[in-house]
């Protein structure tokens, strides 16, 4: 529980922690900051293993998961690529270090977990967020300026400030600013915005899939909101608004699926083709025709990284795409979470990583009729988590924002976890009939 609360509260200012402490001088301390996320992890781990008493049972996609990690590990090991043997470890652990969270969350006793205060966290994570927000919008400051980001990530990672406002292009778009509260940038801000919408929905439905309008509920959800629109992330925004539609489908919320066929989407019509003036509508006209600057980025990126998969079907090592040759100013292909993947270790990695996708919502889709409390809840969310990123997944490597993967593969795990004792509590019921009648 206390790993948790450490992810939830500690990894949303991780990045203005280090930046704060590379500003007054403590240097020789970053290095320890920027791995003790890792080392909380693996303590984590190992202190779950230990409670396992029995042979455990494997799901498929606890397989899935193994074989993604293995086959991942073969590049690391394997002289492949230009980069050396450190830098294939570095750039494994940004691919498969989601693995270990994956597997505290399987093999923890989740009867001790409180799902309910952990998403409570959550949710007043983005409250907060909310706030620091604001402050940034009326004062149309950035909070990255105050605790000397740019600075640190120009010595850190050779990332010189490429903007008009002394921090990277992501900070702006054509509309204007774009905020990053607490969180790295408005990429990782708007994603953890989406995690906070599955968390809250999850919390907010009672057991006859109704929702509960209470004071903190329309708090979180008045944030989210607030949050999602001054991000200016326009795939995060697409995805936040998927996961209610498919929310409505799923919870059989007529009136949430009324909204949308007959209002949003009309309204929005309507705005966009008659109203709409200036800078809001030629951002969704470039962005629809590819011709706003951002939009244009992600295709070079796309068409690079596919081109390279498509020379190099087993990839071109580790390293080659991501974190590790961004630093170097030598990456290949980009902005899209599979093509990141496919350019260091190819197709097959691609059709593992998307069958774990896959597996976890139908799985979830399977289970959540029969599910109750807290079950409900964890599959819920990882349900609606799956389908809100699902457009992120195409526009930016979502896996490297450490505060929404470190949340969701450990809910992932968590779920499978619980679909796997119920299992076994079914089938030992079915045993001891069976026993009694013979």
């Amino acid at each position: 529980m206390g790993v948790l609360v450490f992810i939830i509260f500690g990894l949303p200012i991780y990045m203005h922690a280090l930046s704060v402490t590379y500003v007054y001088g403590f240097v020789k301390l970053i290095p320890a900051l920027q791995s003790f996320k890792e080392i909380v992890v693996v303590i984590g781990l190992y202190l779950v293993l230990l409670q396992v008493k029995t042979k455990p049972r494997f799901h498929l996609i606890d397989i899935l998961i193994l074989i993604f990690a293995g086959y991942t590990f073969l590049y690391a090991i394997l002289p492949i690529g230009s980069y050396n043997f450190f830098s294939r470890l570095l750039a494994f652990k940004n691919v498969s270090f989601f693995v270990l969270i994956y597997f505290i969350g399987r093999f923890c006793n989740a009867n001790e977990i409180n799902i309910t205060q952990l998403f409570s966290y959550i949710c007043i994570v983005a409250v907060v967020a909310a706030l620091v927000l604001s402050v940034e919008v009326i004062t149309n400051q950035y909070l990255h300026l105050k605790t000397g980001f740019p600075e640190f990530m120009e010595f850190y990672y050779n990332a010189s400030p490429t903007g008009t406002q002394g921090l990277s292009w992501t900070f702006e778009s054509s509309l204007g600013k774009r905020f990053g509260s607490i969180f790295t940038d408005p990429l990782e801000f708007s994603s953890a915005i989406v995690l906070t919408l599955c968390v809250l929905l999850a919390l907010a439905t009672n057991k006859n899939f109704k929702i509960r309008f209470s004071s903190f509920n329309i708090i979180t959800f008045a944030s989210t909101l607030f949050c999602i629109v001054f991000a200016i992330s326009r795939a995060s925004f697409a995805g936040f608004f998927l996961l209610m539609y498919c929310y409505g489908w799923i919870s059989h919320n007529k009136i949430m699926i009324k909204i949308f066929h007959y209002f949003f989407i009309g309204a929005f019509a309507v705005l966009i083709f008659f109203f709409a003036k200036g800078d809001l509508y030629d951002l969704i006209i470039n962005t629809i025709s590819f011709k706003e600057d951002s939009t244009v980025g992600h295709l070079l990126q796309w068409i690079e990284g596919i081109n390279a998969i498509i020379n190099h079907p087993l990839g071109m090592g580790l390293g080659e795409s991501g974190r590790i040759s961004m630093g170097s100013n030598q990456n290949t292909g980009g902005e899209n979470q599979l093509i990141i993947i496919g350019v260091q270790t190819g197709i097959i990695s691609i059709i593992i990583y998307c069958a774990i996708y896959i597996q976890l919502i139908r799985t979830g889709l399977k289970h959540l009729r029969f599910a109750k409390g807290k079950r409900r809840k964890v599959i819920l969310t990882v349900i609606l988590l799956k389908i809100g990123l699902i457009i992120p997944l195409f526009t930016s490597y979502i896996d490297s924002f450490n505060y929404l993967t470190y949340i969701t593969y450990f809910l992932s795990g968590l779920m499978i976890n619980m679909i796997m004792q119920d299992e076994k509590t079914t089938t030992s019921k079915l045993f001891i009939q069976q026993s009694i009648s013979t």
